[in-house]
């Protein structure tokens, strides 16, 4: 075209289209055609354009009279070229040659010979018998026509969804997605009171708390909702929640989730975590049967497997099948030769050496007791209970080296009256009276005033919790030499057992989860703050949005601006919202679940105090006894030395037996004199360097049991 011009049709192409047959119709029909629509002769409708112009910064619209031609052009034109002659190929001449001619071949001549074979007769393949023993069919029953009837459509009440719904759904989504914990924990907070929505209220907020850490909470209300919810469901999905975080709950747990898991048959072979702790419950209950079924799940590459090798070995023994056990208690220490220090090899180490000591085994009891880890709490009685391997092994010189080694400043904090005894008694079947003298001495200058601080102690304090209450004034202040007129060394000694531990770390797991549950609230008033200040970010980036509209047709890019601020301020105030809710939802609950977690703790410092007196009683009692041998020893002692100087005097000769059996490795051998530096890593292969120099094959080293 000529001119470029922004036409503007009043009425779209199709619609056009569709009025221009409206007025054929109407045309056909009599009537003049509609005002403001123009039909040709030709029946084709014509129409008005408009043309938009911009006068004095105003938009006006102008009728256009003219329409300017379509302007193609000239049709291109094509001439032709001239031609070249042809150039045609020359003429060449053919020579046919004659083909030799081939004789046909001759005509073959064929005799047919007459057939004569002879056909024989037809075999019979049935009887007319046999017709009359095929059963008859009956005829299949008519089939009636079917008759139809029309459908009959009825309109039933649609379930729209409430708020408690949308509620639930935003719950879901931030716990599921967002991972917003605290959030979704108040959204769940206030549906537990809609009965409709409790159940599954519940369950999810038992999953918030884990995501969060309170352990205990979880614990709490899942199985609340395996025990409450009548729906079989939401029971079941309890139940293999359970089962999943058993490792997180209590092994008592186990005798309300293991019906459940048999009336859902859930698959739980595979589980190693809950198959451990179902034997370690039915072992505690004495039901030895189902602690063995447990175990035969864990396979021998299961992380766990070293675990049901212990209880396989304490199966074996309290079954009397001590052999049984031993097997599995070596194969445990192969198991873990990579984990030297874990809790797990310690203790098998010293159950398996106890096992060895009762069997008279002392050389392997010896080896075992030695892979007991220094940095375990069982490590300085695994070391005594070595030394008195020694001596009923006759390896008295390492009795007395390894027992000299505790009794440096190195171990000058460590409670072990015992040692002073083993030592003693080394140097008794060494013959070396005097110095066996001089460590009755030391043992009765160290530990006669600490009989009478425990034994006054144990009378002035009847309480059980006053136990607990001195260890964690110690523990506040380590550095304290004297405790409620108990010695640092020996509090240290009674808070290092197992029994106490154990209890204590669960102790410690609440006051983490306190902790927690004090920050959620301290979480939810940053996230409103927060959120305050998105909100103002949004209004801004809002009114900046609405700035960029201007005259009566906005870009699509400004009105989508407006659109996405408008969405971010709305959300903003809806999480605000929410989050203020939450802090006050959260609030009685986590009142509830604070008394909850302080009767539990009150129940386990009650456990940790009973064991802190059981732990104290022994160790009085081990102190009492031990004293009490000081006397007899020292009898035997002066006794010996009198017949020692009797027999010099007569010119007897000094026994030079040599013991190898309990000798440790040469290069791991270490000889003392005097007091000098301990390497803790060297305790268990010191050896005295005195020499045994009894006059006769005599030995007391069953003096002291």
């Amino acid at each position: 075209m000529k001119a470029s011009f922004k036409l503007l049709l009043t009425i779209p192409f199709l619609c056009g289209t569709a009025l221009a047959d409206s007025a054929l119709k109407v045309t056909k029909a009599g009537r003049a055609p509609s005002a403001g629509l123009k039909v040709k002769s030709s029946m084709v409708p014509t129409f008005e354009v408009y043309q938009k112009k911009v006068v004095n910064g105003k938009v006006e619209i102008y009728k256009v009279k003219n329409i300017p031609a379509l302007d193609l052009g000239e049709e291109r034109q094509v001439t032709a070229a001239d031609l070249s002659p042809l150039r045609l190929p020359t003429q060449r001449d053919v020579q046919i040659k004659d083909t030799r001619r081939r004789e046909s071949p001759a005509v073959l001549q064929f005799q047919l010979l007459p057939y004569n074979e002879v056909v024989s007769p037809s075999k019979n393949l049935t009887s007319a018998d046999a017709f009359k023993k095929i059963p008859d069919v009956k005829l299949l029953n008519p089939v009636m026509d079917p008759s139809t009837t029309d459908p009959v459509v009825q309109l039933t009440k649609m379930d729209e969804m409430q708020p408690n719904d949308y509620k639930l759904l935003q719950a879901l989504i931030f716990l599921e997605i967002q991972k917003n914990y605290e959030l979704a924990m108040g959204l769940f907070a206030e549906l537990m009171d809609d009965p409709q929505h409790r159940i599954e209220a519940l369950y999810n907020y038992a999953m918030t708390a884990k995501g969060m850490g309170l352990n205990s909470e979880f614990r709490q209300y899942m199985i609340q909702v395996s025990q409450e919810s009548k729906d079989k469901n939401w029971q079941q999905k309890a139940t293999e929640a359970l089962v999943r975080y058993i490792n997180v709950l209590e092994t008592s747990d186990i005798a309300l989730i293991d019906p459940l898991v048999s009336k859902y048959d859930l698959d739980v072979t595979k589980n190693d975590e809950y198959q451990i702790t179902r034997a370690k419950h039915y072992s505690a209950q004495g039901q030895l049967g189902l602690m063995e079924d447990a175990l035969i799940y864990i396979s021998e590459k299961s992380p766990r497997y070293p675990d049901a090798l212990l209880l396989s070995a304490l199966f074996n023994y309290r079954q009397g099948k001590v052999d049984d056990a031993t097997i599995h208690l070596d194969k445990l220490m192969t198991a873990t030769e990579n984990q030297k220090t874990s809790q797990l090899r310690s203790v098998a180490a010293l159950t398996l050496a106890r096992i060895q000591f009762q069997k008279g085994d002392y050389k392997d009891a010896f080896q075992s007791y030695l892979k007991v880890d220094k940095s375990n709490p069982l490590w300085l009685q695994a070391m005594v209970e070595s030394a008195w391997t020694q001596v009923l092994g006759e390896d008295y010189e390492g009795a007395a080296g390894n027992m000299f080694s505790l009794h440096t400043d190195f171990f000058k904090n460590a409670f072990s009256p015992e040692s002073y005894v083993v030592r003693t008694v080394g140097y008794l079947n060494l013959c070396q009276y005097g110095d066996g003298v001089q460590v009755l001495n030391e043992m009765s200058k160290k530990y006669t005033p600490w009989k009478k601080k425990l034994e006054d102690y144990s009378k002035s304090n009847s309480e059980v919790t006053n136990y607990y209450e001195t260890v964690k004034s110690w523990i506040k202040n380590s550095e304290m030499k004297e405790v409620n007129g108990l010695p640092r060394s020996f509090i240290v000694e009674l808070a290092r057992h197992p029994a106490f531990m154990s209890v204590q770390k669960q102790i410690n797991t609440y006051e983490d989860e306190i902790q927690r549950f004090n920050r959620i609230a301290l979480t939810l008033v940053k996230q409103e703050r927060e959120l305050i200040a998105k909100q103002n970010e949004a209004n801004k980036q809002l009114a900046e949005a609405k700035k960029e509209i201007k005259g009566d047709s906005p870009s699509e890019a400004a009105i989508a601006s407006v659109q996405e601020a408008e969405k971010k301020l709305m959300s903003y105030r809806i999480q605000y919202h929410i989050a203020k809710k939450a802090r006050v939802s959260i609030k009685n609950l986590r009142s509830i679940g604070l008394a909850r977690i302080e009767k539990e703790k009150i129940v386990l410092r009650a456990q940790a105090s009973q064991a802190l007196k059981g732990r104290f009683s022994d160790m009085l009692a081990s102190l009492n006894r031990v004293l009490d041998q000081n006397e007899v020893l020292q009898y035997e002692l002066y006794s010996g030395a009198g017949e020692h100087i009797r027999y010099q005097m007569a010119g007897g000769e000094v026994n030079v037996k040599d013991r190898p059996e309990l000798k440790v490795q040469k290069e791991k051998s270490l000889n003392w004199k005097f007091k000098g530096e301990i390497w803790e890593d060297e305790v268990g292969h010191y050896r005295s360097s005195l020499k045994n120099v009894c006059p006769q094959e005599s030995s007391v080293a069953g003096l002291a049991e």
